[in-house]
């Protein structure tokens, strides 16, 4: 289980990263026969799915820092309808000036608002979210071929696909894997026996990679956590991302969490579950969740119910971890959530 107090970055500049296909050990295309010479068929098959439904109301205190009057633009970030999550907002305190959807799928409400000086005020939103508990046999999958990897995979910014000592780990690790999903459990595996949990604002995987006491360490948190994954993922090839929201530390029909702005940074409630994780992505079964800071092992494709989705990192980018709301000149001093957990 993440660590209760997983700090939740606001601001990071984005640094750029490009990638050189050229040098990248990619695996050669899938071929149906093993070593053997035995047919290998794919298998993909769900043998839990269980529908868990939260009502969860999100506010935040906006205030207007200056002395004069000003007018912002004002944005909240939505729980997103995706794999395994089902979203509707059933009630907002202000009418949105409009909604609006980004490349990766996050959702964003959008308000125009106008405080004076000192001025405070709340927006809100009371949302239904049902989250889906599953766990995916996955056998035998095949490798995606060169141009599918030009196509999906890459190293933009957070992933430093173009680092020699993590095409090196990539090349040492996954070359021989069987398939996908074996590559990704060696990846997770590698990672836990070296991470050095450290609660940080985001750095990527470019800085997540020490030396302690000699020898490769993964330092940081959740999030450097997911760069590290991807990072290694999409060297061998894997279509890889990272998805962002708030894991539920807690087990219980209502869960309140929040964050305050002080003058030396934020607070946070003890059961703070700001959180980043990987996903793959399996054409048999869309975008599938990797959790590795539950319990202490490798799951993939073996998801719960405390994950809510906020958005996703493949195209475009969040700096760290969700904003959840954010506006130019308004600063946002209080975040509290509160989820209620419907008995199925």
């Amino acid at each position: 289980m993440p660590d209760a107090k997983l700090i939740v970055g606001m601001v990071l500049t984005l640094i750029g990263a490009s990638l050189v296909l050229g040098f990248l050990p990619v695996k050669t295309e899938y071929s149906q026969e093993d070593h053997g010479g035995a047919s290998r068929e794919v298998r993909v098959e769900y043998v839990e799915k269980h529908n868990y439904t939260y009502f969860l109301s999100q506010c935040f205190l906006l205030r207007n820092p200056s002395n004069n009057t000003v007018v912002d633009l004002v944005y909240m970030w939505l729980p997103v309808n995706a794999s395994n999550q089902l979203v509707r907002l059933l009630e907002t305190n202000r009418e949105p000036l409009y909604r609006k959807n980004s490349e990766d799928g996050a959702v964003i409400l959008v308000y125009n608002l106008s405080l004076m000086g000192g001025e405070t005020t709340w927006i809100n939103a009371t949302l239904q979210v049902t989250v889906e508990k599953y766990k995916l046999i996955m056998e035998n999958l095949p490798w995606m071929n060169y141009s599918q990897v030009e196509k999906n995979t890459g190293g933009k910014r957070y992933w430093a696909v173009e680092n020699q000592t993590y095409v090196s780990i990539a090349q040492s690790i996954g070359l021989d894997a069987r398939d996908p999903v074996e590559a990704c459990s060696r990846i997770g595996k590698w990672i836990l026996a070296r991470l050095n949990y450290q609660p940080t604002w985001r750095r990527g995987a470019e800085h997540a990679l020490i030396l302690k006491d000699g020898k490769l360490a993964v330092s940081g948190d959740c999030e450097e956590v997911a760069d590290v994954f991807v990072t290694l993922a999409r060297i061998l090839g894997i279509r890889s991302r990272v998805a962002h929201g708030i894991y539920l530390l807690e087990d219980k029909d209502v869960v309140t969490m929040w964050m305050r702005r002080t003058e030396t940074g934020y607070d946070l409630s003890d059961n703070w579950g700001g959180h980043a994780w990987p996903q793959i992505y399996v054409p048999q079964a869309g975008w599938v969740d990797v959790e590795l800071l539950e319990g202490g092992t490798v799951k993939i494709g073996d998801f719960s119910q405390y994950h809510i989705k906020y958005g996703f990192e493949e195209k475009s980018f969040m700096g760290s971890t969700m904003l959840y709301c954010q506006a130019m000149y308004l600063e946002t001093d209080f975040f509290h959530f509160t989820f209620r957990r419907v008995q199925p």
